[in-house]
């Protein structure tokens, strides 16, 4: 548990003193406790914490008068901070952040397990008289080592690894890996995928991982879909791949396999013998999101990434039973099946970026995928975006987007990823870390399906799929063979140096990269023993 002061006192009404809930100060109520805060009569004040945090709020109250009822309000934006429940969908949903309690004399009381960055307590009687020593945030914050490291000559670039990795943090809880710490305290093993692979390159082992694909498994039990989505089973499939083949943990794969077995009859039966996806619900990501009555070429995008996510999760499939000496026979099947249909898609960028994943380089993917900078990008899809690009050689440009995209939501007073942002929201957007003013609009503006307005999470792991684009492909560390051999082959894309340092279960490989006069980079590699490691150039 880490204890935080306020950094910023945003607003205060009728406080005397407020500047003295700043100071840092012993967490400790005397019968001659000094330098208090003074609420009186019909009285509030607003805090900035500095940074997204998970957990609750300590209040330490010196004397509480004869009204001590105060209403506290968390929030992840000061807009959100000051709404009344349900102005622009403000909610209570999955963690209280809008509670009325009542002070006691001499007390040291926490309140509250929720995400935020601010604070707003009012003293709500208008002869109220409250005095308080301190008002700190209790947080939960995960403290292991962090042995994944990334650096480079852009500073922005830094900053996005270094915010991504803290969201990553915060949704580390309770064992498992949480989608959101405000809302979606839940494990999304689908949204899991890009939070794998970002564990796997800042932590190494990550038992939050298998705890969640455990969760997913023991709750679902077979015909069932994992989360009510074809689609997350199939990312369940992905995910159980990726974690085999970073440690080669042969018996935690067998214990998958009835299941995964299971699992893939049922995944057979919804292909047709023509290769067309036949599920009973359809989904990539909530942007892309759509049903059969919405427009043919929107229905036609999220059918043709349905195609592609089934042929990811079937190869995944078929090197796990290889590997597990099981029969390939029912995956070789319905790849063959599936290799019969083909896609073209119309205008979404995440589905295009699967098609690419799924083998289908076509310039068309290409030019789509670079069309607008990087309007239509979505946080969850952020991994398979960048590598889709860098797959067809744009690594510049990759990166650029990489850098307009989350450089955008910093901009905007981001210290965690957000569940989603659209570059469109941008233009009009003030920063959550004031109120707007006239003529801009703030963040409970925009939102959609299951995050309109202030129920849209500010910290979403999901939104971390930049960690593995740039260890992965700026790095350029590849592991193969549960790595036990790992291929180096940088793209700098424009900066003048990298390095950072991969987690393997035999230890952590360090890279370093220098782009010479020349034009050419040198590379120096310390890897672990044991580690085979190929440069290319």
């Amino acid at each position: 548990m880490e204890h935080i002061f306020p950094v910023r006192i945003v607003k205060a009404e009728g406080v005397v003193q407020e500047e003295m809930l700043l100071a840092p100060k012993a967490l400790q109520i005397g019968l001659k406790t000094r330098e208090l805060a003074e609420f009186i009569g019909r009285s509030y004040v607003i805090l900035d914490f500095g940074r997204e945090l998970q957990g609750g709020v300590r209040i330490l109250t010196y004397m509480r008068g004869p009204q001590p009822e105060v209403r506290i309000r968390f929030g992840e934006s000061v807009s959100e901070v000051c709404a009344e429940l349900g102005y622009k969908n403000a909610t209570n949903d999955h963690s209280l952040r809008d509670m009325k309690v009542s002070l006691c004399d001499y007390s040291d009381m926490t309140f509250g397990c929720t995400g935020f960055r601010f604070v707003r307590i009012d003293a709500l009687a208008s002869d109220a008289h409250i005095l308080i020593n301190s008002i700190v945030a209790e947080a939960r914050i995960d403290a292991r080592p962090e042995p994944g490291t990334f650096e480079c000559s852009d500073p922005l670039l830094g900053k996005i690894w270094k915010t991504a990795a803290y969201t990553m943090r915060l949704c580390l809880q309770n064992g498992y890996l949480w989608d959101g710490i405000k809302r979606d305290r839940l494990v999304w093993i689908g949204d899991l995928y890009p939070e794998t692979r970002a564990s796997h390159c800042l932590f190494g082992d990550t038992p939050e991982v298998r705890n969640s694909l455990d969760f997913a498994r023991n709750e679902t039990p077979l015909p069932q879909w994992m989360n009510t989505f074809p689609a997350y089973s199939l990312w369940w499939i992905m995910i159980l791949h990726s974690e085999y083949m970073r440690g080669g943990d042969m018996a935690y794969l067998r214990e998958n396999i009835p299941y995964l077995k299971g699992l893939l009859l049922q995944i057979s039966d919804c292909i047709t013998a023509d290769g067309d996806v036949n599920y009973p619900v359809n989904f990539i990501d909530w942007p892309t999101f759509c049903n059969e009555s919405s427009s043919a070429k929107a229905w036609h995008d999220l059918k043709a990434g349905m195609h592609a996510l089934t042929l990811l999760a079937l190869r995944c499939a078929k090197e796990l039973c290889a590997a597990a000496g099981e029969d390939e026979a029912l995956c070789a099947n319905t790849l063959a099946r599936l290799g019969k249909k083909e896609y073209k898609v119309n205008s979404r960028k995440q589905i295009a970026a699967m098609r690419v994943w799924a083998g289908d380089r076509t310039p068309a993917n290409e030019k789509l995928l670079l069309k607008g900078g990087a309007e239509g990008f979505s946080t969850f899809m952020m991994y398979e975006l960048l590598t889709a690009i860098a797959a067809y050689g744009r690594y510049e440009e990759a990166l650029d987007l990489c850098k307009e995209y989350y450089g955008k939501m910093l901009e905007l007073g981001a210290t965690s990823f957000w569940e989603d942002f659209d570059m469109n929201w941008a233009k009009d957007l003030c920063p959550i870390d004031r109120l707007p003013q006239e003529g801009e609009k703030d963040i409970g503006d925009y939102g959609a399906f299951c995050y309109v307005g202030f129920r849209h999470s500010l910290c979403h792991a999901w939104s971390t799929g930049v960690i593995p684009y740039l260890s992965e492909t700026v790095l350029g560390i590849r592991t193969e063979n549960c790595c036990k051999k790992i291929y180096v082959k940088p793209h700098l894309s424009g900066l003048t140096w990298a390095r950072g340092t991969y987690p393997t279960p035999y230890g952590v490989l360090t890279v370093e990269h220098t782009l010479q006069a020349d034009g050419n980079v040198q590379t120096h590699v310390q890897a672990p023993a044991g580690v085979e490691v190929v440069v290319e150039k």
